[in-house]
């Protein structure tokens, strides 16, 4: 199964990369993540259904991590206008864009969405802690008769992890390297789930390099899985009701799964909005400034992209699960826009 999935990663790369030779120059192109590229195809519906002499954009499906290579291979209308993705441009990604002639790039924030631990209807979680998810992934664990050594992972239920779980055998389905939710499941569940383990968190202490490094080592009998696209994902989770998902909160909501909480923490609609949930990543947006000015009808795609319509609290972006931010920031993102705000390193 990995072998497969580093398969179709290897293929979908190698698409992207060739669909990028015929990219046209007469639209705006758009590559990234999952997650956010549907809220740019909802626009440019709009926007095309308002002024017909625009063109729709082109897309490029892939991942955020994929959609920036393209996105900084140069600054001509050969290369992509938009990078979406869900988590922001990492400094070694702007670096390369800066020396491949992308020097001036707006960034903004169109929404939030969040990373949730989900089952189908039927699953016997209601909640986990991150430690009992990180204990559950992890490739070595504590031995639980001597803490100061290390073991292969000998959990295979999840009440072998906590005997207030239930007797359910352990499957997790966790993004992959690639895709942009992965550095939220990182930061806000490995590494948490990690530091509450006595053994690793002395091993921070000391050295907070090889702290991150053990704590990302996974197991690999089958137990924890990497998924490369996310509806595929969802339909693994809802064909398997002991798989826990972590997966996007309102693809979730979208299919009816079920979210478990994590550490007592839920995931409500004003949680993440405000960004108080851990688990809150946002719909990350950049743009070519460049290309706005060869680009027939560019500047209406960006109103359109972040109009209230489109962003406000009963959006067409609400309908399709994206969580609105607070007007106060929603103001401030739109007036950025409209200045075509550059993003300072």
């Amino acid at each position: 199964m990995f072998e497969k999935r580093a398969l179709l990663a290897f293929l979908i790369a190698t698409i992207s990369s060739a669909a990028a030779q015929d990219i046209p120059s007469d639209r705006i192109t758009v590559a990234g993540g999952f997650t956010p590229i549907p809220l740019t195809i909802k626009a440019g519906e709009q926007l095309v259904n308002k002024s017909p002499q625009y063109k729709p954009p082109n897309i490029l499906y892939n991942d955020t991590t994929v959609g920036f290579k393209l996105f900084c291979a140069g600054a001509g209308l050969d290369t992509p206008s938009i990078n979406t993705g869900t988590r922001r441009i990492r400094p070694a990604e702007l670096e390369t864009c800066n020396k491949n002639g992308v020097s001036e790039i707006v960034e903004f924030n169109l929404g939030r969405d969040a990373l949730v631990a989900a089952q189908a209807p039927g699953g016997r979680l209601s909640a986990l802690s991150r430690k009992a998810l990180f204990l559950a992934m992890a490739r070595e664990v504590p031995d639980p008769k001597d803490s100061a050594r290390l073991i292969a992972n000998p959990y295979r239920s999840w009440k072998d992890i906590d005997p207030a779980l239930p007797d359910t055998k352990i499957q997790i389905l966790a993004p992959a390297t690639g895709i942009g939710l992965n550095a939220t499941h990182i930061s806000a569940i490995v590494l948490p789930g990690c530091r509450q383990v006595d053994h690793f968190k002395t091993i921070e202490a000391n050295d907070p390099k090889a702290f991150e490094a053990a704590c990302k080592n996974f197991r690999k009998d089958g137990a924890y899985v990497e998924y490369d696209r996310s509806p595929s994902a969802i339909q693994e989770i809802k064909g398997n009701q002991d798989l826990v998902g972590i997966v996007a909160l309102t693809m979730v909501l979208k299919d009816n799964l079920r979210t478990l909480n994590l550490d007592n923490m839920e995931p409500t609609v004003v949680n993440v909005s405000r960004n108080t949930y851990d688990l809150t990543f946002p719909m990350m947006i950049y743009v070519k400034k460049a290309h706005v000015g060869q680009i027939p009808g560019f500047k209406d795609f960006l109103a359109e992209l972040t109009s209230e319509v489109a962003v406000g609290t009963t959006g067409y972006f609400y309908s399709m699960g994206v969580i609105p931010l607070p007007l106060a920031e929603r103001k401030q993102m739109r007036a950025d826009v409209e200045t075509l705000k550059v993003l300072v390193k």
